[in-house]
């Protein structure tokens, strides 16, 4: 049961994130994420004790606010808000359509929005439960994933565009073994690059899983091959001798 009390804590600390930045531009998109809906469905949150606080943001993304949150017990967890108010629609339709999971999903925006959080934390629980390295997921609720925060106090863990790890020959077969896993799972990521994987103890971690499908989707291989290409485009900048016939094999081969 959500009460008075709390609802008017949380916006207490949302006007806070709100005021403490002087852009405009970052005003208004936090408008768009902390809509009435929005601010009952984390007061929800705040109410089943999956989170107790609401804290900072860590990133924007096309599709998503992610903010750090703590628990009752001083654990970070990171908060992934999907804004309803600028959804591009067809963008996320085409990730939906074809997943034998989500048949019946209305074609209108919300129900969308809904299922695609959704969609992210079974895919998170897929692929975690595969072997896949990606943040643990432990609650959705209507637009909002909570799952594991990665990074510490200081900074949240950078990706692996801004990282520049010192080994990359490591790194490669660090993400050959995920890209397999992500296999092994009946998934295809849809989106994999360097944007969408962090580095964080000396290791990648998978992130932005929402669009991932399964291995029956009527797109999955077209997906999966152009994550073959990403993944060689990124490395070949790194000067891994690699071609996307050769990852594709050692990825099959599993």
């Amino acid at each position: 049961m959500i009460d008075d009390r709390r609802l008017r804590h949380l916006e207490t600390q949302v006007d806070k994130l709100r005021t403490r930045t002087k852009d405009s531009s970052t005003r208004k998109t936090y408008d768009q994420v902390f809509d009435h809906a929005a601010l009952l469905t984390i007061a929800s949150l705040i109410s089943d004790d999956v989170i107790s606080t609401l804290d900072y943001p860590v990133s924007t993304g096309k599709e998503a606010n992610v903010f750090h949150g703590t628990d009752s017990k001083g654990r970070a967890k990171a908060l992934k808000i999907y804004r309803i108010a600028t959804a591009t629609f067809r963008n996320i339709a085409m990730y939906i359509e074809g997943d034998p999971r989500f048949k019946r999903v209305k074609r209108a925006t919300k129900p969308t929005i809904f299922a695609w959080a959704q969609k992210e934390y079974k895919n998170l629980v897929r692929m975690g439960d595969a072997g896949v390295r990606v943040p643990r997921p432990e609650r959705v609720l209507d637009n909002v994933v909570v799952m594991e925060y990665i990074g510490d106090e200081t900074q949240p863990a950078p990706s692996l565009r801004e990282a520049a790890p010192a080994d990359p020959q490591a790194v490669f077969e660090d993400v050959v073994e995920n890209l397999r896993r992500i296999r092994k799972a009946s998934l295809v990521h849809a989106d994999f690059s360097e944007y969408n994987l962090l580095w964080w103890g000396d290791q990648v971690v998978v992130i932005d899983v929402g669009q991932a499908v399964p291995l029956d989707h009527p797109r999955a291989e077209e997906w999966f091959r152009r994550d073959v290409v990403n993944t060689v485009r990124y490395f070949r900048r790194l000067r891994i001798d690699t071609s996307p016939s050769s990852l594709e094999q050692a990825i099959l081969r599993g």
